[in-house]
This record gives structure tokens, sequence and C-alpha cells, in this order.
């Protein structure tokens, strides 16, 4: 049989069809697995980073509780004599306040600097909640580092202890659980060093809230300064030092290595080898230097998600590709003795366009119009570039959503505290400058707890989403509300208010938030506390400013609660 040119060019054609076909695919299926796996290493950055600066503004957090203890003047005087029972009462109910609004806490302590180191005042947590610890009961903890370490800071310095499993004996629910201790110096009017506040950080807990809003897929790590990995979804690998042997990240991470020494700051990566052989991951990780007084120089974080994960939508558009291809190429079989010449145009503007995509760059004009196979074939590269546009777009979206929450209270929408704490310092930063007073209004709910207790979470959560409405209600738009925690909220007056005009707003709140709500046929009736402090009055610096409204706010407290009280720094009558 002889074999003519035209049927040669055909099935050449037809050759060069399918041959086109395969390559579109190619391309596209190897685009968008780039795509998918430089936007999950994106998007894992991104919350690597929100983590790390959630886990700075827990630490902060934890600090402001210390300040609170080591200033607090029956810290004061129950560490220079005996005290009174009122002193000791009042410490003691603030530390139960704070292991019951802070989760995370095991316990509080009030630590004398004499008597090796003797406790003064300590409240533990215990499964039925905080538990003051009896005076028989108290401990000497001179001989412990965040104790004898913290002694020798100078003013305004905090001390972290290592990571490590807690051995201490005691009645608390930290006892052989992974934990640090942060502590404070408190020092009387002539500066000397009277003794510590110290602090027990559940590290699992921490980071279980932390970290509670990412999807089951991605994994958490956490390693010291020298690599001993403290966090990992597999908790043997955890606190090797503990057991008597040393299990590092950069032993199962390679890439970690330059993070863990400090070289780098960051590390995105996909891991293949070791223990990642059979299920691939693609991971960021990331070490800061402390800026606490610790043995730990510095910390390394890092998230993980598994490659198949990542892939998923690639390999189900990878087979989509794969069928098109396959159909088409049969197409070209049968209609490459008609199609001749014609067709060489077509084949090579969408194999450019795939070239195009595959280089990232704009797919250009396709044959969309033809109605027939080539006009199939353009039609599909056109709809799986869209498929990969609205993925890359949802992959933003999801990036965006999860730097809302990282900024928002998830349960009221209200800002959360870092939000709330990039508006004050903003505000102050514009106070500097024109000058202007910047305004505090620090809320904690009055009977709120009993509500919560006896009512369940779910009337508590109701009952807090209510409150925010009301106070978004009162205030104005270029005011901020936040939630800082619990039961707190937090106002941030948009423009400068006078006294009078203070007043009227707390009068506001306290008549807005006394009214009474019904949850689930329940009548509830609470109230509120009000501190309010003042930029340049009562502070000069955000956090300063922010205590004033929390001192301020307890003073309230103490005159009988669902009140108000500007800041006054004159300490109570003994």
């Amino acid at each position: 049989m002889k074999f003519g040119i035209a049927l040669k060019l055909s099935l050449l054609l037809a050759l060069a069809g399918a041959l086109a076909a395969g390559l579109t695919g190619y391309y596209a299926f190897e685009a968008s697995r780039t795509l998918l796996v430089n936007a999950a290493k994106d998007r894992l950055l991104t919350s690597t980073l929100v983590l790390a600066r959630r886990v700075a503004l827990a630490r902060e957090e934890i600090e402001r509780d210390l300040v609170l203890v080591a200033e607090h003047p029956a810290a004061r005087a129950l560490l220079q004599g005996p005290g009174t029972p009122s002193q000791q009462q009042t410490l003691q109910d603030l530390m139960v306040l704070m292991l019951q609004s802070q989760p995370s806490y095991f316990q509080v302590r009030l630590i004398a600097a004499d008597q090796h180191g003797m406790e003064r005042v300590r409240v533990d947590r215990a499964p039925r909640g905080p538990m003051v610890v009896a005076d028989d009961d108290l401990q000497e903890k001179g001989h412990f580092d965040y104790v004898s370490q913290a002694l020798r800071l100078g003013p305004d310095q905090t001390y972290m202890s290592r990571v490590a499993i807690n051995h201490e004996r005691g009645s608390h629910l930290g006892v052989d659980k992974p934990s640090l201790q942060l502590a404070r110096p408190v020092r009387d009017a002539q500066g000397r060093t009277l003794g510590v506040a110290v602090i027990n950080i559940d590290l699992n807990g921490t980071f279980e809230l932390l970290a509670k809003d990412m999807p089951e897929s991605i994994q958490l790590y956490f390693a010291n300064h020298e690599g001993d990995i403290l966090i990992h979804p597999e908790p043997a690998k955890t606190f090797g030092f503990d057991r008597g042997r040393r299990i590092f990240i950069q032993d199962e991470f390679a890439a970690t290595g330059p993070v863990v020494r400090g070289d780098n700051n960051v590390a995105v990566f996909e891991s293949h080898e070791g223990a990642h052989a059979n299920q691939p991951v693609v991971a960021a990780f990331m070490s800061q230097p402390l800026k606490v007084s610790s043995p730990e120089t510095r910390l390394t974080l890092g998230l993980t998600q598994p490659l198949q994960a990542v892939l998923a939508d690639s390999n189900r558009l990878g087979q989509t590709v794969l069928q098109i291809v396959l159909a088409l190429c049969a197409l070209s079989l049968l209609l490459a003795l008609w199609m001749g010449r014609a067709l060489t145009r077509p084949i090579n503007a969408i194999s450019h366009a795939a070239r195009m995509v595959a280089s990232g760059l704009p797919a250009g004009a396709l044959p969309v119009e033809r109605r027939d196979e080539i006009g199939d074939l353009a039609r599909a590269f056109r709809d799986m570039r869209l498929q990969i546009g609205e993925q890359i777009s949802e992959l933003r979206d999801n990036q965006d959503e999860l730097e809302h929450l990282a900024q928002h209270d998830p349960l009221t929408g209200l800002a959360n505290r870092r939000k709330f704490q990039e508006r004050l310092d903003h505000a102050l930063a514009q106070a500097r400058r024109v000058p202007q007073t910047v305004s505090v209004l620090f809320i904690d709910l009055d009977r709120f707890k009993p509500i919560n207790d006896h009512h369940g979470h779910d009337v508590g959560d109701v009952v807090l989403q209510t409150v925010a409405r009301r106070l978004k209600g009162v205030l104005r738009e270029v005011d901020t509300v936040a939630r800082i925690g619990g039961d707190e909220f937090v106002a941030l007056l948009g423009a400068p208010a006078t006294q009078e005009q203070l007043e009227a707003i707390a009068r506001k709140l306290l008549t807005l938030v006394s009214e009474p709500m019904v949850v689930d046929k329940l009548q509830l009736d609470l109230g509120c506390s009000i501190g309010i402090a003042s930029y340049p009055d009562h502070a000069s610096t955000a956090t300063d400013l922010l205590a004033a409204a929390d001192h301020a706010m307890y003073q309230a407290k103490t005159a009988g609660r669902n009140t108000f009280r500007f800041f006054d720094a004159t300490p109570p009558a003994a």
C-alpha cells in the first residue's frame, strides 16, 4: 500500500495534535502542582508568623499579670513583714482570678528572697479549680533558677526558665507535665529586691489554645535553642533529654539546622527524606531570639502539612487533563485526514498558551470559537486555567480569612488583643504628634461567672455576644471595642473626650449592660465594672495606659461593682 503525502501529512498532523495535547496537559499539570506547593508554602509561612505573633502576645500578657502581682501593694507588704490577713486575702483573690481567666496557668506564686526562697502566697490549679495552698504546705524554692536568677534581674526585667518537664512536688496539675516559669522581681520603694512573682505556664495547653483555629492536617513543632524537640505530633519524641536521650528537630528536618543555629530566621521547604520518605510534607520553620532573660537563647516554631493534602486538587486536575488529552488524541486520529495545514496554526497557539501558563504569564488568545476538536481543546484548556485561577484565589481568600482570625475574637467578632494593641499604639503615636488625649475604658462583667457556671458555657457565650452587641451599639464607629479574654472588654475612644463625656459614656455602658437579657427563656441580670484611664494624664505608654485602666476597673470592683472609676494612683489605705 502506497502512502501519499496527504496521508503522511495527516498522520504527522495527527501525531502533532496528540503531542500538543500531551504537552498542554503536562505543562498545565506541572504548573498547577508548582502553584499549589508554592501557595501552601506561603500559607504555612504566614500561619507560622501569625502563630509566633500569638506566642509573643501570650508572653506579653503573662508579663502583664506578673507586673500586676509584683507591683501590688499587698505583695510588697507581705514580703516586708508578716502582713495583714486582708493583704493576704487580697493577693490570693487576685491570683485566683488570674487562674480563672487564664486556663494556661498552672500556678501563681509570691516567693520571698529570704528564708531560702520560702513561698509566701501560692495558688495552684487543682482538678476542681484554683486552690489556695495552706501555709503549712508552702515550700522553699530558693534553689530553683527561676527564683535565684530572677532575684538578680534589674528593674522591669522578666526571667523565663527552660522549657522542661515539671518535676516539682506539689498538688497542682502541672506535675510531670511540660511547663515553663516566668518570674519577675518584687522591689520596695527604695529599689531593694524583696522576692519574686512567679507564674507556671502549661506549655501544651498554651499551644493548643493558640493553634486551635488551624486545619487538622497542619502539624505543630516546637524546639529549644539547641533543637531539642518540645512539641511534636508524636509525643514519644518530645523532651528526650528528660529521659536521658536527645532528640533534635534538625535530625528530622535537616533544613532547620540554620534556623536552630540562628544563621537564618526562616526556613520553608519540602521534606522527602527520613521519617517523611513515605509521606512527604511541606514545612515552614522560624526562630527568633527571646526578649527576656533566659537560659533559652531562642526558640524554634514550625508547621507542616502533608504534600498529599496540598496536591489533592492537583491530582484531580491531572486526571481531568489526562482524560482530555486521551480524548483529543483519539479525535486527532479520526480528523487528521481533513485537518491538513489548517491544523498547524491552532495547535501551535494552544502549545504557546501552555508554555505561557507554565511560565506564569498570560495565556493569550485561544481558538475557543472553533466548533471542532481544536476548539474543544482550547476551551478545555481555558477552563483548566480558570480552575487553577479559582484555586489560587481560594487559597488567597483562606489566607485573608486566617489574617482576619488573627485579629478578631472568634466568639464575638470584636477586635482581639492584638488588633486592639495595634490601634492603641497608632492612637498614642498620633496623640504624641498633635498632641491630644487618648482614653481607654476597661470593662469587666459582674456576676458573669455564676451565670457561666450554673447555666453552662453555651449560655455564657450568648451573654458575651449580647454584651458585645450592646457595647458596639453605645460606642461610635471611630471607637474600637475589643474582647481581650474571658469576660473582659476594652474600648479605645477614637476621638479626644473630656471627663464629663467619659462619665456619660461610662454611664450609658453601665445602663445598657445592666439591662436584663433573656437567653433560652432564662432572664439573666448582670452588670459591669469600668476603669477609665487617659493619655497623658495617667500613663505615657500603651502598656501602662491599659494597666492603669485595669487598675481603675479593680477600684470600681472594690467600690461595689456596677460602677466606674477613673485611674487613681494613690494606694488604698492599709
